[in-house]
């Protein structure tokens, strides 16, 4: 791979075993489509148990960097949440290969099925873009049923 080397494309050589570099994009993938889950999640249950605005001032005031950094993930989800699922379930099956719980995956399969069925989900990525919404617009549209 190294030697085709093309200007508009970045490659990088992980290490000579097969399979390494499926194993860190598990990973990455776990952390990062695996909490934007966990974020849409929890914030979905605190608009409903009404304490959406002492949460979002609670993580503003101690992890403001998590908050906005979950708030852009969030907000240009809804349409590629129906790619996600089989991604979760892989990592599901992968983690549950190592021992590992499959559940926590399992769980984030269960949100993005439900935002793809959602009409935010549905929506062309376009569509997300031109709409504009903040990621506490896609969680209040989800929690509020605005399906």
């Amino acid at each position: 791979m190294e030697q085709l080397n093309p200007p508009n494309l970045l490659i990088r050589v992980l290490s000579e075993r097969i399979g390494d570099a499926s194993g860190v994009k598990m990973c990455y993938a776990a952390m990062t489509k695996g909490t934007t889950a966990l974020a849409v999640e929890l914030l979905v249950a605190a608009r409903k148990l009404g304490v959406e605005q002492a949460l979002e001032k609670e993580l503003r005031e101690s992890r403001s960097d998590v908050f906005e950094w979950q708030m852009k993930n969030i907000a240009t989800m809804p349409p590629k949440a129906y790619r996600w699922v089989p991604e979760m379930l892989e990592i599901a099956k992968t983690f549950g290969e190592l021992g590992l719980t499959r559940r926590i995956f399992e769980g984030a399969t269960d949100i993005y099925g439900m935002v793809a069925e959602t009409a935010l989900g549905k929506e062309s990525p376009e569509q997300a873009r031109k709409a504009a919404r903040t990621g506490l617009d896609v969680t209040r549209e989800l929690a509020d049923g605005k399906r």
